[in-house]
């Protein structure tokens, strides 16, 4: 599976920020399904109660959509760093 980071203005979301397009390898993708859509919690170790709490405790949220420019559609899985907000985009 091969990934590229993705500058924030490459991926365009609604207002709730699920993507609805993005740019990969310089073609831009429209989303036309979304398959599904998780999140994942950051380190358990990480939490405010036991006074070691980080900023980046490392939750994401991700989706596995398909996609096309023009032709044929492919899967892609989109990940977005919730303390950041950068974006990972991998072909499957």
């Amino acid at each position: 599976m091969s990934a590229e980071i993705a500058k924030a203005a490459d991926v365009l979301a609604d207002g709730g920020l699920t993507p609805i397009e993005f740019t990969f390898r310089g073609k831009r993708f429209r989303i036309h399904t979304v398959l599904s859509r998780w999140c994942e919690a950051g380190g358990w170790w990480n939490r405010i109660s036991d006074g070691k709490f980080r900023p980046d405790d490392q939750a994401r949220a991700l989706w596995k959509v398909e996609a096309a420019p023009i032709g044929a559609l492919t899967t892609f899985e989109l990940e977005r760093d919730e303390a950041t907000g950068h974006w990972i985009i991998r072909a499957v």
